[in-house]
């Protein structure tokens, strides 16, 4: 209840306190600590928030939390007039440092028991929305009027970087979307009511010029954290390889279809009959895969792909040199095996520059025929 002699600055304290927010004073007061705030009048901050140093808070900021959930930034975001990032019963807000956020207008908001991770030098603006359990990674951004809900954007390096390859994952354009999985380097674009069901592409075919400055491919041990990478990559290039391969049906293309084949095939790694690899470019993004299968007496059959983007550039002949090396050593295999249909010319022209040779056809179920090739290691 309002007292004749109280002022409109004590109102305005009282208010403030009341509901669990900073007050005016105590919002500059924030100075000491590094966070400035433009307009302490109009910027909105409970007390529950944790603030890093060096943050910028512009005109119309609001941070709320109540005392059942966690809202914590890291140092050296700026936060422009618009942003409302807000947790409630029990929700969970993180944010790395030297993000921008809201230029144009953009809401975070973590429910009951949901959380929100955001990384490092991410930018989210022009009606941004991130809701749900959400994890955008270091360097991804979210442009344009997106309600994403539940997604993952892949960590990488902010947007400045000249290569495009490197760069987070980014969602552009209009529209809402859920459970979504952006690789590293890969971007979705459209305009449209729903974008859950476009496929991501790759940011380097917005910028075809730009240099690419990673060393060559390196190969890993496919592992369960492995997972969401495949899955993208798979995604990603899912009609390029039917274009040569039998495609691997709907189903596999989902959540819970691809889980259990990621469970699948770790266990025959594990029982040892066969060695599965990602290859990984520099920055850490799965862009081909390289295989032996059915291993017995002594033998394999090798198996590759190579992602669209990243095809013609001796990638799949680096990976396939690679799992060579440890064909005869650790996997102490004498000779491989391999196969691949007569119209794809650049997987015949790997075979023999790795030391394959031809050994015939072989008929298939669906009726085709493959060459056939072997090499002793």
């Amino acid at each position: 209840m309002t007292t004749p002699d109280e002022s409109v600055h004590a109102r305005l304290d009282r208010l403030r306190r009341d509901r669990g927010l900073l007050t005016p004073a105590e919002l500059l007061d924030l100075a000491e600590y590094g966070v400035t705030v433009l307009d302490p009048f109009s910027v909105i901050v409970s007390r529950q928030v944790k603030l890093g140093p060096d943050n910028v808070l512009h005109p119309g900021v609001v941070i709320e939390c109540d005392e059942q959930s966690h809202c914590a930034l890291g140092p050296g975001n700026v936060l422009y007039g618009g942003t409302r990032i807000g947790a409630a019963d029990g929700g969970s807000i993180t944010i790395g440092a030297r993000s921008l956020i809201g230029d144009g207008g953009t809401r975070i908001l973590a429910g009951a028991h949901e959380s929100i991770t955001i990384g490092d030098e991410v930018r989210l603006m022009d009606g941004a929305e991130v809701l749900g359990d959400s994890l955008l990674g270091h360097g991804s951004q979210i442009l344009g009027r997106i309600s994403a809900r539940s997604v993952e954007l892949g960590a990488g390096l902010p947007y400045t970087h000249p290569d495009p390859d490197a760069r987070g994952g980014v969602l552009k354009g209009l529209g809402r979307l859920s459970g979504v999985l952006v690789g590293t380097g890969d971007a979705l674009f459209n305009i449209g009511h729903d974008l859950s069901h476009t496929v991501p592409g790759r940011q380097r075919a917005y910028h075809p010029e730009a240099p690419r400055l990673g060393p060559g491919p390196t190969l890993e041990r496919l592992a369960a954290e492995h997972a969401g990478g495949v899955l993208a990559f798979e995604r990603e290039n899912r009609y390029f390889f039917a274009a040569s391969a039998p495609d691997r049906g709907d189903e596999y293309f989902t959540p819970d279809g691809f889980a259990e084949r990621h469970r699948a095939l770790l266990a025959e790694q594990a029982d040892g009959h066969c060695h599965f690899h990602v290859v990984l470019n520099s920055y850490g993004r799965i862009i081909g895969r390289v295989n032996l299968v059915d291993v017995a007496d002594g033998s394999a059959e090798l198996g590759y792909r190579v992602a669209e983007a990243d095809a013609g550039q001796g990638v799949g002949r680096a990976a396939v040199e690679q799992v060579l090396r440890l064909a005869a050593g650790a996997y102490g295999l004498s000779s491989l095996t391999a196969a691949c249909s007569p119209e794809n010319e650049a997987s015949r022209a790997l075979l023999a520059r790795t030391g394959f040779t031809g050994t015939g056809r072989r008929r298939m179920d669906d009726g085709g025929t493959v060459m056939t090739y072997r090499r002793a290691l």
